[in-house]
């Protein structure tokens, strides 16, 4: 279970014109292959800009939440935000990043990667992964781009822990230790029916009437 540093990625970015505002300008940005952005924090002004799609999706992939923003000359550590994506969820359409120092303490979210075969799934059990992102709580320099944990020893019934996770010094979840993070749960019994007949059970059909009151043996009144 480890938490490899993360690399600094660096994103050029390019000052929006004033015509590029408004729908029609956003529409063109993003025909481009650009995507629209904002830097801001720190007391300074923010910051509107564009960034390449197919570099900012690249960040995505590869968990480089953390990166260097060149903007006109001046370069700034920004930590993406907030990433909306359009209506199917395909495309990035706008992108914002807060201004941070290194030293600085921040709470973010970190991928997790699940690596290996549980030795419980070999026997017919099943991967739970209760946690797909770790919130964590550190000094921005020291973000991970992800967090891995291995799972071949694990046996059914096993599971990996909050406090199982390793993580760069001077990082920490804000998860509980006791927050399971991967569990690896036991197959599914499936009782067979005619077993249960088997084992003094009720078929189908036995016992039909069973309710019913006996039959007197009466018919109608005879006139005396």
């Amino acid at each position: 279970v480890k938490g490899p540093e993360m690399e600094r990625t660096v994103l050029k970015g390019l000052p929006r014109s004033a015509k590029s505002y408004g729908s029609v300008g956003s529409s063109k940005i993003r025909q481009s292959g650009a995507v629209p952005a904002n830097l801001y924090g720190h007391g300074l002004a923010n910051v509107t800009f564009t960034v390449d799609g197919r570099e900012l999706r690249r960040c995505l992939d590869h968990g480089h939440h953390l990166v260097s923003l060149e903007i006109d000359g001046a370069t700034d550590i920004g930590l993406m935000k907030e990433v909306q994506f359009d209506v199917f969820g395909d495309h990035i359409i706008h992108v914002d990043f807060a201004r941070v120092d290194l030293d600085e303490i921040i709470v973010a979210s970190v991928e997790l990667v699940v690596l290996g075969t549980a030795k419980g799934v070999g026997a017919g059990g099943t991967l739970d992964v209760a946690q797909h992102e770790i919130p964590v709580r550190g000094k921005a320099g020291d973000l991970p781009e992800h967090i891995e944990v291995v799972v071949d020893d694990l046996e059914i019934g096993d599971s990996i822990r909050a406090s199982d996770l390793v993580l760069p010094e001077g990082m920490e979840t804000t998860l509980p230790p006791e927050a399971a993070i991967v569990i690896i749960h036991a197959p599914a019994i499936v009782v067979d029916e005619d077993e249960k007949v088997e084992d003094g059970g009720v078929s189908e059909g036995e016992g039909d009437g069973a309710g019913d009151a006996p039959d007197s043996g009466g018919g109608e009144e005879s006139s005396s």
